[in-house]
C-alpha cells in the first residue's frame, strides 16, 4: 500500500514532465510556422487552417494542412505541395523542429537560397525540393543531417558546385540531385556514400571525369549522369557495382571503347545502358550481356559493326546505334548474334551500312519497331520481312533499294508508321494498300496506319478511294512519284490527317470540294502538279493551315481577298509559277504569323498594297531552332525557293526562312516604304516587274537581309546610302533599271565585286564599275549638289587668298629698300653655305 501511493506521485510527475516540453516544443513550432507564412504571399488560402484559433487543446499545429506528427505531438512532417505560396525560405526557423524527419518543398514559388539553417534538421530522414525559383549554392551545413537517406533537390535554380560535405550523409540511399545547374567537377568524396542505391546528377554542367571513388558505392542500382558536360571514360573501377541495373551518361563528351566485364561475369544485375551523344568508339558487352536488355549508344563515333560485339546477349530487347559512323555488312553482323534472340527495337539509322537487307530479319518476329533507314543498303526488299506480325514502325527510307513494292507488307496489318521514301521502288499504289482486289474498306492494308511516306520513288497509278478508310492516318506523303488522276475527293474527310504531301506527280483536274470536311490539316503540298482552276475553295475550311504550297499548276483566276480571315495560323505560302491575274488583294497582308510569301512567276499587276503594319511575323528575326509546329513529321516539310538566285528545295530547314517574292509578274508603280519595316526578312525578291520610282531609302532597316534582287524593273534615282548597312547581305541584284549616281560604299558590299549586279545602269558608277568621272583622290560617297556648291565657293576663296597674299609680300618687297637689301643679303648666304 505504501509502495502503490509512491508509485501514483512519481507517475504523475513523470507525466507532467514529459506534457510540458511537448507543449513549450509544439507552441515553438506552431510559432515558427506562423511567423514563415506572415513573411509569403498569397499563403492565406492554401495556409488558412495555419492560426492560433486552430490549435487545439494540446497547444500543436498536429491539425494543420500540410502537418504530420507523431504520437506524442512532435511534428514530424511537413509536405507543402502544389500550394501556390510564393515567397522564401530566410523566415523558416529550422532550429523550431529537432524532430522533423520528412520535408517536402515542391510546386510552389519559392525563391531566393537555402538557408545555411537546414543544417538544424539533426532528425530529417527525407529532404525534397523540387520545381522552384530557388538559388544559389547548396549549403554546406547541409553535411550536417547524418540521418538523411533520401536527398533530393530537383529542377532549382541553384549555382555552384556538389559540395564536399554531401560525402558526410554515409545513410544516403537515394541521392538525386538532377537539373539544379551544378558545375565543377563530381567530389571524390560522394565514393563514401556506400549505402547508396540511387544516384542521379543528371541535366546540370558538371565537368571534368567521373570519379573512380564512384566504384566504392557498392549497392548501386541507378546512377544517372546523363546531361552534362563530362569527358575522358568510363572508370574501370565502374566494374565493382555489381548489383548496377541501369547506368545512364549520355548527352556528354565521354569518350573510348566500352568493355563491361564485371568481376562476377554472368551474375550481373545490369539491364539498361544509355550512352547516346558522346564520343565512344565501341562497346562490347562481353560475358554479362546474359541480363541486358537494352543499349542505347546513338549519335557516338562507333565505326564498324565486327566492333559492336553481342553475341552474349541473349535478352536484348532494344538496341539503338543510330547516327553513329558504322560501316559494314548487315548480313554477317547479323550471324553474330544469338538464335533465339527476341530483338524489339532495333534502330541503325543514318549510318554507312552496306549491303543488302539480309532475310533473316524475318525470323525476329518480336520485332515492333524496324528502322534501317539513311544507309547504303542495296537490292530488294525481302519479302520474308513480311513474316514480322508484331511490326508497328518501319522505315527503309533514304537507301539503294529497288525492286518492286513489297507486296508481303499487306500481312503486317499492325503497321502505324511505314516509311519506304527514297528507294527508287516501283509498282503500283493500289497494290500495295489492298490485302485483295475488292474495293471494300476491310481490305486496306494498314488500318491503324497514322503515317504512309512513299515519296520519291517511281510509284505509278491513281490514289485508290481505300486510301479514304485509313481513319487514324495523321501524315501522307506521296510526293515525287509518277501517280496521276484526279484526287477523291474523300481525302478530306480524313479527319485526323495533319501532313499531306502530294507534290512532283502528274495529278491533274480541279481540286475537289468535299461539304464533310472535319479536318486538321496543319500542311499541304499540291506543288508541280497539273491541278486547274481556281484557287480551291475547299482550302478555306482548313483553319488550322500553317504550310500551303499550290506552287507550279495552271491554277487561274484571282486570289482570294478573304484568305488571310480563313487561314489565320498560316506561316508559309508559296502559289508561284501559277496564271493568277489580277491585283494583289489588300487583305493578304493580314496574315499576321507569315512568313514566306511567294507570288512569283504569276500574271499579276498593279500596285503592292502599302500597309504592312499586321504582317508582324516578318518584323523578327526568326530564332534558329523555332520549328513550324510541334510535329515529329517536321522533317519532312520540303517548300521549293528561288534563294539567292539559285533553286534550292529546303527540307527541315524552312523555318529559319523568311522572305517575300514577287518576282515575274506586272507589277507597278513604287516600292511601298512600308516594306523597310519587316527587320526579319532575310530575303527579297522584287525582280522583272515594272516598278518605277527609287529604291526605299530605308532599306538598310532589314537588319538581317541576306538576298535582294530588284533587277528589270524601272527603278531610277541614286543607290539609298543605308544599303552599305546590310551587313549579311551575300547576294544583290540591281541589274537592268535606270540608277545613277555613285555606288555606296560599305565593308559587306565590298565584297560583292561582281559588275553583273549593277549593270545596264547607264547612269551608276564606282566599285565595282568604273570610276566616277568627277572623282578625287577621295573615297567617299558622292554628295549632293549643295554640297558641290560650298566646296566651289571655298576653293574660289582659298585661290583668290593666295594670289592676293603673293603681291601683297612682293609689294612690300618693292616699296621697303632695306627689306629687299636684308632678303638678297640671307639668300647670298645660303648659297655660300652649299
Amino acid at each position: 500500500m505504501h509502495l502503490h501511493g509512491l508509485l501514483l506521485p512519481c507517475c504523475i510527475a513523470v507525466l507532467v514532465g514529459a506534457v510540458i516540453p511537448a507543449i513549450a516544443g509544439g507552441q515553438r513550432e506552431a510559432d515558427a510556422l506562423l511567423k514563415w507564412k506572415a513573411s509569403l504571399t498569397d499563403a492565406d488560402a492554401s495556409l488558412s487552417s495555419w492560426s492560433l484559433e486552430a490549435i487545439n487543446s494540446t497547444t500543436s499545429p498536429c491539425n494543420w494542412a500540410f502537418v504530420g506528427c507523431s504520437s506524442t505531438g512532435d511534428i514530424t512532417a511537413l509536405n507543402i505541395t502544389n500550394a501556390r505560396i510564393k515567397g522564401t525560405l530566410a523566415g523558416l526557423d529550422f532550429s523550431a523542429f529537432p524532430r522533423l524527419e520528412d520535408l517536402v518543398l515542391g510546386q510552389n514559388d519559392l525563391y531566393g537560397t537555402i538557408p545555411e539553417g537546414i543544417g538544424n534538421l539533426t532528425s530529417l530522414t527525407s529532404l525534397r525540393m523540387y520545381g522552384q525559383r530557388l538559388s544559389g549554392p547548396i549549403p554546406r551545413s547541409i553535411g550536417r543531417l547524418k540521418q538523411l537517406e533520401s536527398l533530393q533537390l530537383e529542377y532549382l535554380q541553384l549555382s555552384g558546385t556538389i559540395p564536399v560535405e554531401i560525402g558526410n550523409l554515409t545513410s544516403l540511399q537515394d541521392l538525386r540531385l538532377s537539373g539544379i545547374g551544378l558545375a565543377g567537377l563530381i567530389p571524390p568524396a560522394i565514393g563514401r556514400l556506400e549505402k547508396l542505391s540511387r544516384l542521379d546528377l543528371g541535366s546540370n554542367n558538371l565537368t571534368g571525369s567521373i570519379p573512380s571513388e564512384i566504384g566504392n558505392m557498392t549497392e548501386l542500382e541507378w546512377m544517372d549522369l546523363g546531361s552534362n558536360c563530362l569527358e575522358g571514360e568510363l572508370p574501370g573501377t565502374l566494374s565493382r557495382l555489381q548489383q548496377l541495373f541501369i547506368i545512364v551518361v549520355s548527352d556528354n563528351q565521354l569518350g573510348g571503347r566500352i568493355t563491361i566485364t564485371p568481376q562476377l561475369g554472368n551474375y550481373s544485375n545490369l539491364a539498361g545502358i544509355v550512352i547516346a551523344s558522346n564520343n565512344f568508339s565501341g562497346i562490347s558487352a562481353g560475358p554479362i550481356c546474359t541480363v541486358l536488355a537494352s543499349i542505347i549508344a546513338n549519335d557516338n563515333w562507333f565505326a564498324s559493326l565486327q566492333d559492336l560485339n553481342f553475341q552474349n546477349c541473349t535478352s536484348l530487347q532494344d538496341l539503338d546505334l543510330s547516327r553513329n559512323r558504322i560501316n559494314g555488312d548487315l548480313n554477317e553482323w547479323l550471324g553474330t548474334l544469338p538464335k533465339k534472340l527476341e530483338l524489339s527495337h532495333l534502330n541503325l539509322d543514318e549510318n554507312n551500312i552496306t549491303g543488302g537487307i539480309p532475310p533473316a530479319l524475318g525470323n525476329m518476329t518480336s520485332l515492333w519497331f524496324l528502322n534501317l533507314g539513311h544507309n547504303q543498303l542495296t537490292g530488294a526488299i525481302p519479302p520474308e520481312l513480311g513474316k514480322l506480325h508484331h511490326l508497328i514502325s518501319l522505315n527503309l527510307s533514304y537507301n539503294q533499294l529497288s525492286g518492286p513494292l513489297p507486296l508481303a507488307f499487306q500481312n503486317i496489318s499492325t503497321l502505324v508508321s511505314l516509311d519506304l521514301s527514297s528507294c527508287s521502288l516501283t509498282g503500283q499504289l493500289h497494290d500495295l494498300l489492298f490485302t485483295d482486289q475488292s474495293d471494300f474498306p476491310s481490305n486496306y492494308s494498314f488500318p491503324g496506319n497514322t503515317m504512309l511516306a512513299l515519296s520519291s520513288n517511281h510509284i505509278s497509278g491513281t490514289i485508290p478511294k481505300v486510301l479514304c478508310n485509313a481513319n487514324s492516318l495523321v501524315m501522307l506523303d506521296l510526293s515525287n512519284n509518277a501517280l496521276h488522276g484526279d484526287l477523291p475527293n474523300c481525302l478530306w474527310d480524313l479527319t485526323s490527317l495533319q501532313f499531306m504531301d502530294l507534290s512532283n506527280n502528274s495529278f491533274s483536274g480541279e481540286v475537289p470540294f468535299s461539304r464533310s470536311s472535319n479536318i486538321t490539316l496543319q500542311s499541304l503540298h499540291l506543288a508541280n502538279n497539273h491541278f486547274e482552276g481556281n484557287f480551291p475553295s475547299i482550302i478555306r475550311k482548313f483553319d488550322k493551315l500553317i504550310t500551303l504550297d499550290l506552287g507550279g499548276n495552271n491554277f487561274t483566276g484571282e486570289l482570294p481577298s478573304c484568305i488571310a480571315k480563313s487561314l489565320p495560323q498560316l506561316r508559309y505560302l508559296r502559289l508561284s509559277s501559277n496564271m493568277f491575274h489580277g491585283v494583289i488583294p489588300e487583305e493578304i497582308l493580314q496574315f499576321q504569323q507569315l512568313r514566306l510569301l511567294d507570288l512569283s512567276h504569276n500574271k499579276l499587276s498593279g500596285p503592292i498594297p502599302v500597309d504592312f503594319a499586321n504582317f508582324t511575323g516578318m518584323k523578327q528575326e526568326q530564332a534558329n531552332g523555332t520549328t513550324i509546329y510541334d510535329s515529329e513529321y517536321f522533317g519532312f516539310e520540303q517548300i521549293q525557293l528561288v534563294w539567292k538566285n539559285e533553286g534550292y528545295e529546303y527540307s527541315r530547314t524552312i523555318s529559319f526562312i523568311t522572305g517575300i517574292d514577287l518576282s515575274c509578274n506586272s507589277l507597278s508603280q513604287a516600292i511601298p516604304e512600308g516594306i523597310t519595316t519587316l527587320s526579319g526578312l532575310k530575303y527579297l525578291n522584287f525582280s522583272r516587274n515594272q516598278f518605277s520610282g527609287g529604291i526605299p531609302k530605308d532599306i538598310g532597316n532589314l537588319a538581317f537581309l541576306e538576298s535582294l534582287d530588284l533587277s528589270w524593273n524601272q527603278l531610277k534615282g541614286e543607290i539609298p546610302l543605308s544599303v552599305a548597312d546590310l551587313k549579311y547581305l551575300s547576294t544583290l541584284n540591281l541589274s537592268n533599271n535606270d540608277l545613277s549616281g555613285r555606288i555606296p560604299r560599305g565593308s559587306q558590299l565590298q565584297t560583292l565585286d561582281g559588275p553583273s549586279s549593277y549593270s545596264n545602269n547607264p547612269g551608276l558608277c564606282g566599285f565595282p564599275l568604273k570610276e566616277c568621272a568627277n572623282a578625287s583622290g577621295s573615297t567617299h560617297n558622292r554628295t549632293n549638289p549643295g554640297d558641290d556648291r560650298e566646296v566651289l565657293w571655298l576653293s574660289c576663296f582659298v585661290i583668290a587668298g593666295a594670289i592676293f597674299g603673293f603681291w601683297l609680300s612682293w609689294g612690300v618687297l618693292f616699296c621697303k629698300e632695306t627689306w629687299r637689301y636684308a632678303l638678297y643679303r640671307y639668300v647670298d648666304n645660303i648659297l655660300e653655305r652649299l
